[in-house]
């Protein structure tokens, strides 16, 4: 080109890390990538768009300045930062300036441009005067302060901001992503909002046909493409109905972001304070916020308090599930079991419900994403520390204390309902034990180890939990088995992150079911118990990112660590199960030395016949001393090495691994989920640790351990399937008649899905 693109907006992209998930994890960035996700923000100045790309992070940021709480530090740590600088490297920056540091000593410190820093003191400037009444509020939303910011620099609320600025006109303007570049006029349905502009590029919709659909934002740990998926899905068969769709995300990663999806796609914040605007600009018939992952679920209330229909479940339900404390109320009422629990009302009733059912308990915060602040407790000393942390996290909704049960299988049921009627889509059980997240966990199906009456249990819980919530679309509910005999843990009312893979297996596409259930429509009766026993065995794999995170351990808990997934299905649980470990990137040698070290006699009791398989198969075994004592006199043929904290012994572990003399690891943790929150044991941390780095699999619960020797003996006498995959089944007669107002508009017969011709839906 002769000439630069005229463009006037200022785009910034802006990495979503998620270091709080992991432990010990080293947070500098350098030349590794360690972000697990990425937010997109457009506005007509740099300091709009960047702190618009802070609230896009889903991170509790209403910005770079004027949040609950901000970086704070004497000059020998803001210097400390700045030299070294990790994912808060600008919120130090906004530090240094406030604390008076010069832009030359900044850039020094940080080599971050001087006209980047001077953009900021622009933010930190006007910050400061908000305070003093000093900076205007037009001026203010120019540079992208939210009405929170302005709320907390004025001391009061932000709807009383919102109400100010309405009152004086002061409102965001509509405008179009120019895709030309200013060479030719571009009329785009690629919409974002601004304060630096004084009409709109678009005219506001003439109906309130209109529906918005509320996406998840940037990826990140527990919540990833399945929501996009759910996202574009949802699009999809509303539109069928003849609905305008106007989408709202952040991600530049995702299908939804692609403005040929919809009608409008709104490239803006997952904020209340931005849907509301969009709101007003829209007049929408309702807003759907069912598919967006916990972002968008936790949108639900403020929405609908402020007069925003929500299509679906009604706000009201879904604070009774989200609500531990009511929703444990509620099952008490049904006569569902479940792990004993109680509200947290005080640290003393506290310590005295821990004494009375037994430790370990665990700590569930409300409305949160991921486990988030999830801890299992094992001791009265830290039942303090993570209530805190807990209340911190979600500060407006209850915290519950429940029994943790060991020794126990989780299952996940995904379906869809229509207020009465409930369609499972598929029980999926986890492979691992409880104690591991269901985004950690491996899945199958159909169930591996659950017998006819659980599942029958599980079916009967399933239909009468989900209607007393007045469920109208997708839903997951989650039960421990202990012995047989289910517990309910918690009801998500949205699509979960394990619905694409149930739709893909049971050919049913159950985002497509719920589009109908929202707009009216009845869904048809199916699955549960009399389906679970596919034909076809599906095994969804998490992928860890263990290798960019320099010092995180890989032992699993409560709270999810994984950044992907992967499923694979097969004829067999473990032709599935074979392919699934190999996609996630596990060697699954046919020969060679496996490194056992596990903790716990109990452990070694139940692992003994896996690690006798394994000498079977031809593998040498070495073992560290307890472990080769243990397994020696009952097993024989296994060698010992020694500990990495003691290099003059030989053999030595740390040699072999770094000697590429080890195959793969066992390392079982005396309890897999004590040690991760009670006291990590250094040796075995360094093995887990070097392995990670020297890309060694680690197995570390017993339950992966048994299946991948498993796999490894099926490999012997079998070889992997190889099929395509079928497309979804059409809906059913009565899963698409009686879609509701849209519906009996009728839909034109170019839009009806089961034609040949209709318009394409993702496998």
């Amino acid at each position: 080109a002769c000439f630069e693109p005229s463009l006037d907006y200022v785009v910034c992209k802006h990495p979503r890390w998620d270091f709080a998930k992991f432990e010990l994890a080293e947070r500098a960035l350098g030349p590794t990538m360690k972000s697990v996700g990425e937010v997109m923000g457009v506005g007509r100045t740099f300091e709009e768009s960047l702190q618009k790309s802070m609230r896009m992070l889903d991170i509790g940021l209403d910005g770079l300045t004027l949040n609950r709480r901000d970086v704070d530090g004497d000059e020998e740590a803001i210097e400390r930062a700045l030299g070294r600088p990790d994912d808060m490297i600008l919120h130090w920056v906004a530090r240094a300036i406030r604390a008076g540091m010069s832009t030359e000593r900044i850039v020094d410190l940080s080599y971050i441009d001087a006209w980047f820093v001077e953009r900021i003191r622009n933010i930190v400037d006007a910050s400061e005067g908000l305070a003093s009444r000093g900076t205007d509020l037009r001026r203010a939303k120019r540079l992208g302060f939210s009405d929170a910011q302005v709320a907390r620099a004025r001391g009061t609320a932000a709807d009383d901001v919102r109400a100010e600025r309405k009152r004086l006109g002061i409102v965001p303007r509509v405008k179009q992503i120019d895709t030309l570049a200013a060479e030719w006029p571009a009329q785009t349905n690629y919409l974002y909002m601004t304060y630096g502009g004084d009409a709109d590029d678009i005219e506001a919709p003439r109906s309130s046909d209109s529906i918005v659909i509320l996406g998840a934002g940037p990826y990140r740990i527990g919540s990833s493409v399945e929501f996009d998926w759910g996202t574009v899905n949802m699009v999809w068969g509303l539109a069928r109905s003849g609905a305008e769709i106007a989408l709202v995300n952040c991600n530049p990663e995702t299908v939804s972001t692609d403005y040929d999806i919809c009608s409008r796609l709104y490239f803006e914040e997952l904020t209340l304070e931005r849907i509301m605007d969009i709101a007003d600009f829209e007049s929408p018939r309702g807003a759907v916020t069912c598919v967006g992952g916990q972002t968008a679920n936790n949108l639900t209330p403020g929405l609908a308090e402020r007069g925003v229909r929500i299509l679906g479940t009604a706000a009201e339900d879904i604070d009774r599930a989200e609500n531990r404390s009511s929703f444990s109320a509620i099952l008490d009422s049904l006569h569902v079991r479940q792990p004993p629990w109680q509200a947290f009302s005080g640290m003393d009733a506290a310590r005295e419900f821990a004494l009375r059912v037994g430790y370990p308990v665990i700590v569930r915060p409300s409305y949160v994403l991921s486990g988030a602040a999830m801890k299992v407790v094992w001791s009265q000393g830290e039942l303090a520390s993570y209530i805190r942390e807990a209340t911190t996290l979600s500060p407006d909704h209850p915290v519950v204390i429940s029994k943790f049960m060991l020794n126990s299988l989780e299952v996940d049921v995904d379906g869809v309902c229509d207020g009465e009627r409930v369609h499972i889509g598929a029980i999926v059980e986890h492979i691992d034990s409880a104690g591991v997240h269901s985004g950690d966990a491996m899945m199958c199906i159909p169930p591996w180890r659950l017998g006819s009456s659980t599942l029958e249990a599980i079916e009967a819980h399933t239909r009468s939990i989900v209607p007393e919530f007045n469920v109208r679309g997708p839903f997951n509910l989650q039960f421990l088995v202990h012995d047989g005999v289910p517990h309910v843990i918690e009801l998500n009312i949205r699509a979960s992150r394990s619905m694409p893979f149930v739709s893909k297996l049971t050919r049913t596409n159950l985002i497509d079911m719920a589009a109908s259930a929202i707009l009216g429509g009845r869904v048809s009766e199916g699955g549960g118990a009399a389906g679970a026993r596919a034909n076809t065995h599906g095994i969804k794999v998490p992928q860890f990112s263990f290798m960019q995170l320099d010092g995180a351990d890989i032992v699993l808990g409560v709270e999810m660590q994984s950044t992907g997934e992967a499923a694979c299905f097969g004829t067999g649980f473990y032709d599935a199960l074979a392919k699934a470990l190999t996609a996630v990137g596990y060697t699954l040698p046919e020969s060679g030395t496996a490194l056992v070290t596990i903790g716990g006699e109990k452990n070694r009791e139940r692992l003994m016949p896996t690690i006798a398989r394994l000498g079977g198969l031809g593998f040498g075994i070495l073992a560290t001393e307890h472990t080769a004592e243990f397994l020696g006199s009952r097993i024989g043929n296994v060698g010992t090495v020694h500990k990495i904290s003691e290099p003059e012994r030989k053999p030595n572990i740390s040699d072999l691994l770094y000697g590429r003399k080890i195959s793969f690891i066992i390392n079982i943790p005396s309890t897999s989920t004590m040690e991760k929150y009670v006291g990590m044991l250094d040796d075995e941390y360094q093995i887990r640790r070097k392995a990670t780095e020297l890309g060694i699999p680690v197995l570390t619960t017993p339950e992966l351990a048994e299946s991948f020797v498993r796999a490894l003996e099926w490999l012997r006498s079998n070889t992997t399937t190889r099929r395509a995959l079928e497309p979804y089944a059409a809906l059913p007669e009565d899963a698409v008649e009686g879609r509701g107002p849209l519906g009996e508009e009728g839909a034109s017969e170019g839009d009806d899905p089961r034609r040949d011709d209709a318009a394409p839906r993702p496998l």
